[in-house]
């Protein structure tokens, strides 16, 4: 009779792969061993309510490319969602096989299933007219606006995903030339990019309000904080920008924004920015830190976009006529802390 309590195969894989795989051996960083946590137990969950499999219970007998396509088809969530949760789940698939052979005939299927297609992404991102704006809109008088202004500024020059900027230490900034800052991207893959000497006189304005340079031993506190030393977070960064944007569109009536702004527009904006100045796209590539330069070449598209419209406005005479084209019980307290860190 088999033990109530004992663990499954099926608990203790997930349990080295969040724990053990992920952030050793592929140096992952939290945020996206957060992300492969909650789809695990979104999934767990959907075995649970739909299936009526307890946690305690799941054997790898269990895991089927029919019981994740009843997942996915109940999150009823867009493209991209329905496809980082499926991406999740096949990572965790790739694992178990190799750790367990006999679960190869059910991974085989599952990794059989498509992903989700979706309508064209449109990337969000600004001219250089409205980036200019952006950048004037914080009050530099006051601290937090130098404050503001200096997240931004980085935010940009640097082409820094925002969880990259949330990480930068003092110590990853040097201010005097050649200006750069260090940052840590995906898999903790290390970069150092040059920064203009506008922008290192920006965050030493806003280093010298927050008293940095009159502390010793500073280098391991983040750059960017609260009052408190509380780390920044994507919600905080998001609400700032947020904040100035409204303020720089009010201010530009005759400047085209785009409709909403996130972080990510910043860095689509500064690479948008490159290509337009000629910089070569693997130069930019090794600048946003994209493993591939097959990711950097959704950049040319708006790039060629740009151009399309300008020509489009240039001359509407000649556009005119041209016709459109057409582990057991614990296993869920480890996903839930796991997603909450």
């Amino acid at each position: 009779m088999k033990n109530k309590n004992a663990t499954t195969d099926f608990a203790r894989c997930v349990t080295r792969f969040l724990t053990c795989h992920l952030p050793g051996e592929r140096n992952l960083s939290p945020q996206t061993i957060r992300s492969y946590s909650l789809a695990l137990k979104m999934y767990i969950g959907y075995l649970d309510s739909s299936i009526g499999i307890k946690p305690e219970r799941i054997e790898f007998k269990d895991i089927t490319a029919d019981s994740i396509k009843g997942l996915l088809a109940s999150m009823g969530k867009s493209p991209n969602t329905h496809n980082q949760r499926l991406s999740a789940l096949k990572t965790f698939v790739r694992y178990a096989i190799l750790e367990y052979p006999a679960f190869l005939n059910n991974g085989q299927r599952i990794l059989t299933i498509p992903p989700k297609r979706s309508s064209t992404y449109e990337i969000v991102y600004m001219e250089k007219d409205a980036m200019k704006a952006l950048l004037a809109a914080p009050d530099r008088t006051i601290a937090r606006g130098r404050r503001d202004l200096a997240i931004m500024a980085m935010l940009y020059d640097t082409g820094a995903r925002v969880q990259e900027l949330i990480d930068i230490k003092i110590r990853d900034v040097r201010l005097v030339k050649p200006e750069t800052v260090m940052l840590f991207g995906k898999r903790r893959k290390m970069r150092v990019v040059p920064i203009m000497v506008e922008t290192a006189k920006i965050v030493e304005s806003y280093m010298h309000d927050r008293g940095f340079f009159e502390q010793s031993a500073c280098g391991d506190l983040h750059l960017f904080s609260s009052t408190n030393r509380a780390k920044f977070t994507r919600p905080g960064i998001c609400k700032i920008l947020k904040r100035h944007f409204s303020t720089a569109k009010d201010a530009n009536l005759a400047v085209p924004f785009p409709k909403d702004i996130h972080p990510h527009a910043l860095r689509a904006s500064k690479a948008t920015h490159l290509l337009e100045s000629g910089v070569n796209i693997i130069a930019i590539r090794d600048f946003l830190g994209h493993a591939s330069v097959e990711t950097t070449q959704v950049y040319l598209r708006i790039n060629n976009k740009a151009k399309r419209d300008a020509i489009v406005q240039a001359y509407p005479s000649l556009t005119e006529a041209v016709p459109a084209w057409r582990e057991n019980c614990d296993l869920m307290a480890l996903l839930k802390r796991m997603c909450s860190q």
